[in-house]
C-alpha cells in the first residue's frame, strides 16, 4: 500500500521546499495561538490502538484499510511561508473517519470559520438581530439505549422550532425566532457506565424576544418548555444564555464541531474498547449539526461546503486564504518514536 507521505512528496509543487532540517514544527494561527498537531496526532494514535484492540475481540467496527488511513492520518504536512514566515497548510492526507481526533478537530476550526462568516452576513441585513445558546439535554442512558436517546432529542427539538408543529409552550419563541444551528453532542459518564446525549443551539431571534416582556422567556420557562417537548416527568437540565455581545465571533466560539473523542482515550483499555464500539456504532450515518431558518439560508446563499461530508479539510482558515502570498514550502513528517512533526 502506498504511503501517505510518498502521496504528498510526489505532488507537482512549484515552489523549494525544504526537508530535512530537522526543525520541530510550530504552526500558529492567525491570533498567535499554537495549532496543537502533536497533540491530536497523539490522541489519534491512541485511537488507533484502540480499534486494534476491537479486531483483537472480533468486533467488525472499522476495516483494514480505513484503520490504515486513521494511523496515517495527517502523518506528513506541507506548509507554505510567506515572506515573514507565517505558515498556511498547503497540502495533507486527512482520513476522515468520523471519531479521528485530528479530523474532528479540523472540522471544528471550519466549522467555526463557517458559522463566523454566516453570522456576520446575518448582522450585515439587520444588527439588532440577537442570538441565544442553549443546552438540551436528557436523562443519561446506557449502552443500548443510545441510538434511541439520540433521535428522541432530535424529534422533540423540532417542536421548539417547526412551524408544521403546532405547541402552545414554545409560542414566544417562534414567533421571533428567525433561525438555528443544532449540534448533537454525546459524552460518557465513566463512574455509572451511562452515556449522556444532548443538543447545543445557537438561536437567531428578533430583538423584541428580549424587549418585550410579552415575548421574555425566564430560565424557568425554558425548563418547562423542554419538558412538556420530551413529555418527561422530570425537569430536564436546560440551559440558555444570550450571546451578549452580539458579534460573529463571539457566535461562532460557541459554535464548536460537537463529536469529542478525546475524554474515552484516557480510559482503561476493556473500557475504552466498550465505548468506543458503543459510539461508533450508535453514531453511524447520523447527523451531528443541522441549520434552519435563516442559518440554513445565508450558508446556501455563501456555498459553504457540509462540514460533515466536505473532504476538504485543508482550508478551514477563512480569514487568511486569498490574501497569503507563498514564497517557500516546507514539509514536515510525524516521527512516531519522538511523537513529534519534524522537518
Amino acid at each position: 500500500m502506498k504511503s501517505i507521505a510518498e502521496n504528498i512528496e510526489n505532488v507537482n509543487f512549484n515552489l523549494e521546499t525544504t526537508t530535512g532540517t530537522g526543525e520541530i514544527l510550530q504552526d500558529f494561527s492567525t491570533t498567535g495561538k499554537e495549532r496543537p498537531w502533536k497533540i491530536h496526532k497523539q490522541e489519534n494514535l491512541r485511537l488507533v490502538e484502540i480499534y486494534k484492540m476491537t479486531k483483537e475481540k472480533k468486533l467488525n467496527l472499522i476495516s483494514d484499510s480505513r484503520l490504515f488511513d486513521l494511523e496515517h492520518c495527517a502523518d506528513t504536512l506541507l506548509f507554505v511561508e510567506n515572506g515573514e514566515r507565517k505558515r498556511k497548510l498547503k497540502q495533507a492526507i486527512f482520513c476522515r473517519v468520523r471519531l479521528c481526533p485530528v479530523c474532528q478537530w479540523r472540522r471544528s476550526l471550519k466549522m467555526f470559520g463557517q458559522v463566523k462568516k454566516i453570522t456576520d452576513k446575518i448582522l450585515e441585513s439587520d444588527k439588532s438581530i440577537r442570538f441565544i445558546f442553549g443546552t438540551f439535554t436528557i436523562k443519561n442512558c446506557v449502552a443500548e439505549d443510545l441510538e434511541t436517546c439520540i433521535n428522541i432529542l432530535n424529534n422533540k427539538f423540532l417542536y421548539l422550532v417547526s412551524r408544521n408543529k403546532t405547541f402552545a409552550p414554545a409560542k414566544k419563541l417562534k414567533q421571533n425566532l428567525l433561525g438555528y444551528l443544532k449540534a448533537v453532542e454525546v459524552t460518557y459518564n465513566s463512574k455509572d457506565k451511562t452515556y449522556h446525549p444532548h443538543l447545543h443551539v445557537i438561536f437567531a431571534v428578533r430583538n423584541t424576544f428580549f424587549s418585550s416582556s410579552k415575548y421574555y422567556m425566564s430560565k424557568k420557562e425554558w425548563i418547562n418548555l423542554w419538558q412538556q417537548a420530551l413529555g418527561v416527568d422530570y425537569k430536564p437540565q436546560t440551559d440558555i444564555r444570550a450571546i451578549k455581545s452580539g458579534t460573529a465571533k463571539a457566535v461562532a466560539e460557541v459554535a464548536k464541531y460537537p463529536v469529542k473523542t478525546a475524554p474515552i482515550l484516557s480510559l482503561p483499555d476493556d473500557e475504552a474498547v466498550e465505548v468506543l464500539k458503543t459510539l461508533t456504532l450508535s453514531l453511524n450515518k447520523k447527523r451531528f449539526v443541522s441549520y434552519g431558518g435563516i442559518f440554513k439560508t445565508v450558508k446556501q446563499e455563501l456555498k459553504l461546503a457540509d462540514v460533515e461530508t466536505d473532504k476538504d479539510l485543508v482550508n478551514v482558515d477563512t480569514e487568511q486564504q486569498e490574501r497569503f502570498n507563498a514564497v517557500t514550502a516546507v514539509l514536515f513528517k510525524y516521527n512516531f518514536r519522538f511523537g513529534l512533526y519534524i522537518c
